[in-house]
């Protein structure tokens, strides 16, 4: 976009300054003017005159050259006075603890521009990951400035808080080689700022997203990029993840982290009467800037200092108070929370703390002292010890159910017949059932393929095979023929569940059901050619080997919930 003549002095030449501020603005056509206080910063900037910004998606990259810029020194202190009088807007884009550094930073330009400007306003936008930051800049600044010059200020300097939602990642290392200046993003272009802040007429930058209450905004952000980025972390770190889009394909790791966030939209939105359609739009939206494979983000990076991230107002125990305070069930947000009580990386002092206390109190007075509630609820606590307790057993169930899926796979590629291959696969994911018994079930599974007998009409021989499998794990005992009353019981209710998943995926569980949603029409395997069309239709390449491998992981997933119940 052509440049015009308007100009913004951004305070900070940084990730955040560099890819974010100024990339919407120069799309706005302001021409920026950059401060910093790092010389090396200040000195390649000026050097190389243009850097680039990558916006990059999952599926697209776009490269944004940025040049025509300024750069000063924070020690050119008369060049940075002159162009705060000179500026149509500003910008603070620095670390939280630096804000009132800056503002003192800026107190000599702005009584040049009351005495040269006296009219005219300046609306400073505070791009910074701090909730609240108004008053952090806004009293080291009057602070700072003479009492005559405090009532100007107060009327003519706008102090506007924003939210910076845009992610900017560490680019690739060859990317970084090649251009050293480049900043990587995933483009994110809507820049929320507070409405009723701005002193002077609102910058016409079409990124621009008025906002009411921004409060509310903040919280939003926190309570759902945030609290959903701390879940996949954690959960994704007992999984043994190092990138979040691996931890976003675990299934178990993802259903976690989406019903944390989902339990953090709810309580927004009983407490904030967010509407329900731009909520869903809000959280889709979340989802989908996560997973994005470009930006080649770390669980490490998301789930950085624990200690921090367990405080009683931030991402994980301030949303599970929220959800609780308006009668919200949490169920993920409470093994979030445990999730991050067991997280290690012998590299983040913050993770070593939450380690060193669960060590020397115990997981129940960890996390009061940790998360700092003033009212906690016991339920609340007993909930995260309950779910501390849990999850390394569900973690190794979840690590059994995907073995079983692709031994369940390969087992029916190689050998087919679906019951047999499940009862194989079940066994040898999970080592749990005697090996005689094991063995005669296994026998006696050999006629159940094809709807038993290759007759079609019959039950799917692997939904067969899993029930066996559940019924091994649940037994009626052949010595207690009148007895065993509670293992049947159980042994139906878990048959039920496999029984249940199978409706929800295939819609039956019968071989004709199940051929006619995997083939599209139903084979007769007594008939030699009708089974020369069924391999020929991929019948052990990719269509019976999945539903083996499917019913495997249903079967010990089954198997896996009751294991965890069994935990304290």
């Amino acid at each position: 976009m052509q440049q015009s003549d308007k100009m913004c002095v951004i305070w900070g030449a940084g990730r955040i300054g560099r890819g974010f501020v100024a990339d919407l603005l120069a799309d706005a056509g302001y021409r920026i003017l950059f401060v910093d206080q790092a010389q090396a910063v200040v000195d390649s900037l000026r050097e190389r005159g243009q850097y680039t910004v990558v916006r990059a998606t999952g599926t697209e990259r776009q490269d944004r050259v940025i040049d025509g810029f300024e750069v000063l020194s924070t020690d050119e202190t008369a060049q940075v006075a002159a162009a705060l009088v000179a500026a149509d807007l500003a910008a603070v884009a620095v670390f939280p603890r630096d804000l009132p550094t800056v503002a003192r930073q800026m107190v000599p330009g702005l009584l040049r521009r009351r005495a040269e400007r006296p009219d005219e306003s300046l609306d400073i936008l505070l791009c910074t990951n701090l909730a609240h930051a108004g008053p952090a800049f806004r009293e080291p600044l009057l602070a700072a400035l003479p009492p005559e010059a405090r009532a100007w200020a107060r009327s003519r300097i706008g102090v506007v808080e924003s939210l910076v939602i845009r992610m900017v990642a560490e680019p690739p290392a060859e990317e970084r080689e090649r251009s050293p200046l480049l900043v990587w993003t995933n483009g994110y272009a809507t820049f929320p700022v507070e409405r009723c802040a701005f002193r002077g007429e609102v910058p016409a930058v079409p990124a621009l997203r008025l906002v009411d209450d921004m409060r509310a905004e903040e919280r939003r952000k926190l309570y759902t990029y945030n609290t959903f980025h701390a879940a996949l972390a954690y959960l994704g770190a007992l999984r043994g993840h190092v990138r979040v889009v691996d931890a976003l394909a675990d299934a178990w790791v993802r259903v976690g982290a989406e019903g944390a966030l989902r339990e953090s939209a709810a309580a927004l939105q009983a407490e904030y009467e967010f509407a329900p359609e731009e909520m869903a739009r809000w959280i889709e939206g979340v989802i989908a800037q996560t997973d994005n494979p470009a930006l080649g983000d770390t669980v490490a990076r998301y789930g950085a200092d624990p200690r921090r991230k367990l405080r009683h107002d931030d991402r994980l125990a301030g949303p599970l108070r929220l959800a609780r305070g308006h009668g919200i069930e949490s169920p993920h947000l409470t093994r979030a929370i445990a999730a991050a009580l067991l997280y290690r990386d012998p590299n983040d002092a913050g993770a070593a703390y939450v380690e060193g206390q669960v060590d020397a109190l115990g997981p129940g007075k960890a996390v009061r002292a940790l998360c700092g509630w003033p009212d906690p609820e016991p339920e609340w606590v007993e909930g995260i010890v309950r779910a501390y307790g849990r999850l390394p057993v569900e973690v190794q169930w979840a690590g059994y159910a995907e073995q079983a899926y692709h031994l369940g796979f390969g087992y029916e590629r190689t050998y087919k017949g679906c019951g047999q291959c499940i009862l194989a696969a079940v066994q040898d994911a999970t080592g749990l059932f005697d090996r005689a018994l094991f063995n005669g079930a296994f026998e006696a599974a050999t006629g159940l393929a094809g709807g038993i007998g290759l007759c079609g009409d019959g039950t799917c021989s692997a939904f067969t095979g899993g029930a066996l499998a559940l019924g091994l794990y649940s037994p009626r005992r052949r010595t207690h023929f009148d007895a065993d009353r509670e293992s049947k019981y159980r042994a139906y209710d878990l048959i039920q569940r496999l029984h249940a998943r199978y409706l929800a995926y295939y819609g039956g569980i019968r071989c004709c059901e199940i051929h006619n949603h995997e083939f599209g029409r139903a084979y007769d395997l007594r008939d030699p050619s009708e089974r020369e069309a069924f391999e020929a239709a991929g019948a052990h390449r990719d269509k019976c080997t999945g539903v083996v491998a499917r019913a495997a992981r249903w079967v010990v997933e089954i198997i896996g919930e009751e294991q965890v119940k069994g935990q304290a």
